[in-house]
């Protein structure tokens, strides 16, 4: 068994998924507590783990249909690099490595939506995708599940607003994902898919600019100036539905952002602001 293949096999660039753990340790004004930090960071390699693992055996169970994607096709299972029962084993000691790290090092809470983000995923993998509506739901759930963790992980009450905001904009990128999908393959895509995307990526960012002045958000920080983040917030979202429909190679939510220099600094920009006011 390669390591290296296993490593690929892990989509590294995917770990920016699992930056959702930390937004409970962020607006939850837990920044200053050592042990909120460190039980957050422990939460976030966990989610790591488990959800390279998740990709193992969604690459495993997809072996046949990735073989015949431009793309997929070098993924190392689909490729050959790596053979489905080494992945599978893989899988299952990184699962277990995650499932056990998170029960020492995290609380039972950021455990418990842990397990329940495996369930989630497996049972995405294994089929409920294929149901009508049913894989964007469920892949907006599993981020959810890692703002619920990180809420755990903090020790504070999972916020209604960060969590509503998560199953919107993973909802988006979900809907966007099978948008390039579609580009890559057909000679245009459906305006009631494209239209679906940019609804909601602009829910997203007029609900987060709503969150940032909403009476409750300024009384927990005392100050208005959140606001203000909503700035990089808007030209993060617009920069991404530019590079969508830009991409004829259909590459994925995760690949756009991970390759894109201005993404990415919208992204630390957005963070830096948001530590330097709370």
């Amino acid at each position: 068994m390669s390591l290296r293949a296993v490593v690929a096999g892990l989509r590294p660039s995917h770990a920016l998924k699992n930056v959702p753990v930390g937004a409970a340790l962020l607006f939850g004004g837990r920044l200053g507590d050592a042990e909120a930090v460190r039980a957050t960071a422990a939460t976030f390699v966990a989610f790591c783990l488990t959800a390279g693992a998740g990709y193992l055996v969604n690459d495993v169970v997809d072996r046949e249909d990735d073989r015949r994607h431009p793309v997929r096709a070098r993924r190392p299972v689909a490729s050959g690099a790596l053979l489905p029962r080494a992945a599978l084993g893989a899988a299952a000691l990184l699962g277990s490595a995650g499932l056990g790290f998170a029960a020492l090092a995290a609380p039972w809470a950021a455990t418990a939506a842990l397990l329940a983000y495996v369930g989630v995923t497996l049972g995405y993998t294994l089929g409920l995708r294929r149901l009508p509506g049913v894989g964007p739901v469920l892949v907006a759930g599993g981020f959810v599940l890692r703002v619920v963790a990180g809420a755990g992980a903090a020790r504070v009450a999972p916020s209604p607003w960060l969590i509503g905001l998560m199953f919107v904009l993973a909802l988006a990128l979900a809907v966007a994902k099978k948008e390039a999908e579609v580009r890559r393959t057909e000679p245009s895509v459906p305006r009631r898919l494209r239209r679906a995307t940019d609804v909601l990526l602009l829910a997203s960012g007029l609900g987060y600019l709503a969150y940032t002045v909403s009476p409750d958000t300024v009384a927990l920080h005392g100050t208005r100036a959140l606001a203000w983040t909503s700035i990089p917030v808007a030209a993060a979202l617009v920069r991404f539905r530019g590079r969508l429909r830009a991409d004829a190679a259909g590459a994925g939510p995760a690949e756009l952002v991970a390759r894109d220099p201005v993404l990415l600094g919208s992204g630390l920009l957005w963070l830096a602001a948001c530590a330097a006011l709370l």
